[in-house]
This record gives C-alpha cells, structure tokens and sequence, in this order.
C-alpha cells in the first residue's frame, strides 16, 4: 500500500482494523500516529468509508460503536497483499468514474477508448 495514493484508505482502514475493534475517531488517530503526524484523515472521509465496509459486510458497528472486521473479511474477501491493495486500488478507481460518467458526461467521453482498452485486458485475465 501506497499512503497517500489515490484509494489507498480502504485497505489502510481494514488493516488498522486488523488489530482490534475501535471507533472512527481510533482510526483517524492511528493514521495520524502512522503518518507520524504529517496526515489525519477527515471525519468526512472516513465515516463514509465505514457506511460502505459495513454495507459490503466487510466489517460491523458493534453496540459499543467500535467497528470491527467480520468473517466475510477473515475468509478471504480480502487477502490482504499488494494484489488485494492493486485490486481494492482498482475498485476505487471504477467508483470514481461511475460517479464521473454520471456527472460529467462530456469529460467522461474522453476516456472512453482507454477504458475499453483496459476493460478488454482485465477481461483476457480470467
């Protein structure tokens, strides 16, 4: 994982997560710790990010509001390693431009030849 590169927040949540139930606030400090100081995360980035792992059942809200991984993510949703990180990397990259096609049509057009591209090569690996 790359800190800092664009959709390295979720494998970063899940790892923290690794290590024990905690809250949002928990995570936003541990990245903090992590980055030695340099980076905290905004409520706005991470409690959308927990709506959506939990949604996923990646992790859970327990009745304390601590959130912790669930066993969807213990066997195997998420392996953990640099293909899991290029593929959740990947996951976040396609949001981005589901919610570009949608809001910016003219834009989104420019890249439609190397979507394709990219799709036919995904595609040609299963």
């Amino acid at each position: 994982m790359r800190f800092g590169q664009k959709g390295f927040l979720r494998p970063f949540v899940l790892r923290i997560l690794e290590d024990g139930p905690t809250n949002g606030i928990g995570i936003m400090d541990r990245m903090q710790e992590i980055s030695r100081g340099w980076w905290r995360p905004s409520p706005g980035s991470i409690y959308p990010l927990l709506e959506q792992l939990a949604g996923e059942g990646m992790i859970k809200k327990r009745t304390d509001g601590k959130y912790e991984l669930t066993s969807k993510y213990a066997h195997g949703a998420y392996a953990g390693g640099e293909a899991d990180d290029a593929l959740m990397n990947l996951e976040g990259s396609v949001s981005y431009l589901e919610e570009l096609a949608e809001s910016d049509k003219k834009k989104f057009a420019l890249y439609k030849t190397r979507i394709k591209e990219i799709a036919k090569r995904l595609s040609e690996l299963l």
